[in-house]
């Protein structure tokens, strides 16, 4: 452990850091498990946009005694500051691992299953006060703002590739419009879920709720899980798709999941702000499931 890293945070803590362990870096945040001399563990997110930070905080808050109702643990944040930079936030860790770890695990298709549980009650909790993004329910207006996005690309993508972006973003009416809009995690993804080695029971990482259609979390699990661990993604995502209460024979599923994750890497790669690398990365991916609509 690089004690000087964490200097700052003993003072404001008034509690020695015994341990550091990174958990997650994502495209937009970095979180490290920290072990305290008191013998309790606590959660450091850092944030690269300042705005993320005030986001979590409120999500956070406005969602945790709903999730508790349906035994969805969520962290409640101890310390923050948004002012800084990068931004941070400081949380009570809750029980467990995250599933990431069992992703070669022969137990991942049990998990795999309770996640599809978690998220299908997750979905579910009350959310019309939240005032939350509702770009994903509105297939017509999806489609003209991924549009826009594409174009921000365009210098970027062939022309096969760019065809292939505009027939899947013309079909996003035909697939998505009058069906039901459910509450979406954003990020629902084995590093955000955590096991106690029996079961699945927290969650984290609350930058990218919003509404959208009941397909937008199980398209993004799938895309994290299929290119994380091909061969965990074939034997679990049958157990996942039967957790979260969704028929494998859907008339339209593989076009729907894939049109989701599609339009949610054009507005990544067009909207966030990525560093070098996370970009090239979902560029690539991009690319390649670009590909698979083709053949």
């Amino acid at each position: 452990m690089n004690r000087g890293e964490f200097g700052w945070l003993e003072v404001l803590l008034g509690r020695r850091i015994v341990g550091a362990a990174p958990t997650e870096s994502g495209f937009r945040s970095r979180t490290d498990l920290l072990a305290l001399a008191d013998g309790r563990r606590v959660v450091l997110r850092r944030h690269y946009r300042r705005a993320d930070v005030r986001r979590h905080e409120w999500l956070a808050a406005a969602l945790r005694a709903r999730a508790a109702g349906e035994g969805i643990a969520m962290p409640r944040i101890t310390r923050s500051s948004p002012e800084a930079d990068p931004t941070w936030a400081v949380f009570e860790a809750l029980p467990g691992v995250p599933v990431t770890d069992e992703l070669d695990s022969p137990r991942f298709p049990v998990l795999a299953w309770e996640m599809g549980a978690m998220l299908s009650d997750f979905a579910e909790l009350p959310c019309d006060d939240l005032n939350l993004d509702e770009t994903w329910t509105r297939p017509r207006f999806l489609a003209a703002r991924a549009d826009a996005w594409a174009e921000c690309l365009l210098p970027t993508l062939g022309p096969a590739e760019y065809g292939e972006l505009q027939a899947v973003l013309g079909d996003l009416p035909d697939l998505f419009e009058g069906r039901p809009t459910v509450l979406a995690h954003g990020d629902f993804v084995p590093g955000n879920i955590l096991a106690d080695g029996e079961r699945v029971g927290g969650v984290l990482d609350f930058d990218e709720v919003r509404r959208a259609d009941p397909l937008y979390d199980i398209a993004w699990w799938a895309w994290s899980v299929s290119f994380a661990q091909a061969d965990s993604f074939a034997a679990a995502w049958p157990a996942f798709l039967d957790g979260a209460g969704i028929d494998p024979s859907e008339p339209a599923l593989l076009p729907r999941i894939r049109a989701l994750q599609v339009v949610r890497m054009v507005e990544m790669l067009a909207e966030h702000d990525l560093g070098p690398d996370p970009w090239r990365i979902v560029h690539s991916r991009l690319l390649r499931t670009l590909s698979w609509v083709a053949a």
